[in-house]
């Protein structure tokens, strides 16, 4: 016990030491121009340095890979690595869109009705299959009815068949799903049954979507059932593990935190609450943030901790937890994010990108985690922090990322992750949320006058956005009913 506590003490001392000495760097390497609010010229061109990344990027699946998954940006060559379903181009519909492409939107919509199907032989991950394509396929569906005149509803079955497809992996005591299903033969003999709980959370956005949309209420209920089963799963200090074993509910690996493999379930408890006016979300989320102020929190930072006990594990910052400060700004607590918001821009600062993991208390790359795969988080709590109060300070965080990205990620046929944040060696992958979210987030950042600012959406954890409406905050027949599925369960 002594051991633990002397360790805390230590730890909380380093980071403080560690982010006064970051942001201490930080302002002394900006001190020419932090004083100034920046243009609306420069602005301007911020946001067409990241239109031309977008397109290099887009121009160049469309070139080498389409319609195959990914596409490799060194060898100019693509690759089928999720699940044969064209998913960088499903993927950046409604980007397209948000960046004035009326065109190339409504081509992509009816090249995916024409062309996409999903009965196949192939085994995908059910939570990136859900928050990429069925995100992707509903934000698509929704935007096409305000923004085209001659859409007739085609991508909605597409998303219905995707949604009966991995919704056979909720099937389980606990109802919290299986990691990965076969979109032709469902859940496979001898899959295994141990999940992390981001990958077992993330479902609320898009199943209750595709219900109300429907009229399919197992949807919906099936994703509030595995969201109330590992919250019935927390700790006594009301901390949730990393993964858990979706048959017994027993936790596999018990470090909490809120970045790797936790980070969107608390993301879509709020978001959840937010979009559909669900009060059961909004509990959870409460107290899990409370939580998480208490014994995750360390000064600026935020630590992985033991679930029961909340001694400190791993000391360590990974790029994941950046979505964090952009949640609490939605949540009110932006006080809060603004102070982490500031040391996470500060390692940016240090490498000109994000490693996967920054050791606190080395104040360096942790071992294995060097890699920077082109990751929007970041960018995504700058621009949900700017539309907070549109302090200029945000564009100037954000500038440093376009001037890295649009410099150091650039390649023949599109933009490459950074296999190295000291050395910038590069890999050849491109991400498909390097179009769909970073490319983005980083747009709307910039262009004050997007038809998407200040109006009522909210995004998905792949970036994809979704237009609130009164048909899903409507407390209809889908939420008061007595008919009982299989999905609901008893908390």
């Amino acid at each position: 016990m002594h051991i633990n506590i002397q360790l805390k003490l230590n730890v909380s001392n380093v980071l403080l030491l560690l982010s006064l000495l970051l942001i201490l760097t930080a302002i002394t390497s900006v001190s020419a121009v932090i004083h100034y609010p920046p243009s609306n010229e420069l602005k301007r061109l911020l946001r067409d340095d990241v239109k031309r990344m977008f397109y290099h990027g887009y121009d160049s699946y469309m070139k080498h890979s389409f319609p195959m998954d990914e596409l490799k940006p060194i060898s100019c060559k693509g690759s089928d690595t999720f699940g044969k379903y064209a998913l960088t181009y499903i993927d950046s519909l409604d980007a397209l869109l948000i960046l004035g492409n009326t065109t190339e939107f409504e081509k992509g919509v009816q090249w995916t009705i024409d062309n996409i199907q999903f009965n196949k032989d192939v085994n995908v991950s059910v939570f990136e299959t859900n928050i990429r394509v069925l995100g992707g396929l509903l934000s698509a569906h929704l935007l096409a009815e305000e923004h085209m005149s001659t859409y007739t509803g085609g991508l909605l079955p597409l998303a219905l068949d995707l949604g009966e497809r991995i919704l056979v992996a909720f099937d389980t005591p606990t109802g919290i799903p299986y990691g990965a299903v076969n979109l032709a033969r469902g859940v496979l003999p001898g899959e295994s049954s141990v999940t992390c709980t981001a990958g077992a959370g993330t479902f609320a956005l898009e199943f209750g979507i595709l219900s109300k949309l429907t009229q399919r209420p197992e949807f919906e209920r099936a994703a509030k059932r595995a969201a109330r089963s590992l919250w019935r799963y927390r700790s006594e200090i009301d901390l949730l593990g990393n993964h858990l074993d979706l048959i017994t509910g027993a936790w596999t690996i018990t470090e909490s935190g809120i970045g790797t493999g936790i980070d969107s379930y608390f993301e879509y408890l709020l978001k959840a609450a937010i979009f559909f006016d669900d009060q059961d979300y909004l509990d959870i989320f409460e107290k899990a943030y409370r939580a998480i102020i208490r014994h995750v929190k360390k000064e600026h930072w935020y630590v992985e901790v033991q679930m029961s006990k909340a001694n400190i594990v791993w000391p360590i910052y990974n790029s994941l937890q950046s979505f964090w400060p952009g949640l609490q700004a939605l949540a009110g607590q932006f006080e809060d994010a603004f102070g982490t918001v500031k040391a996470f821009h500060t390692v940016w600062r240090r490498y000109g990108f994000l490693p996967e993991g920054y050791n606190l208390l080395s104040g360096g790359v942790h071992p294995g985690q060097r890699s920077y795969p082109l990751r929007p988080e970041l960018a995504e709590s700058l621009y949900t922090m700017y539309q907070n109060n549109k302090d200029p300070y945000f564009i100037k965080m954000g500038r440093d990322m376009v001037w890295t990205l649009s410099n150091q990620t650039r390649c023949e046929c599109g933009h490459a992750n950074i296999a190295d944040v000291e050395t910038h060696e590069l890999e050849d992958k491109m991400e498909s949320f390097f179009l769909s979210e970073t490319c983005k987030y980083l747009y709307l950042l910039f262009d004050d006058s997007n038809m998407f600012i200040n109006q009522s959406y909210v995004f998905n954890t792949e970036g994809h956005i979704f237009p609130m409406q009164y048909r899903f905050i409507a407390k209809d027949s889908l939420t008061t009913s007595n008919i009982r599925t299989k999905y609901d369960v008893p908390i």
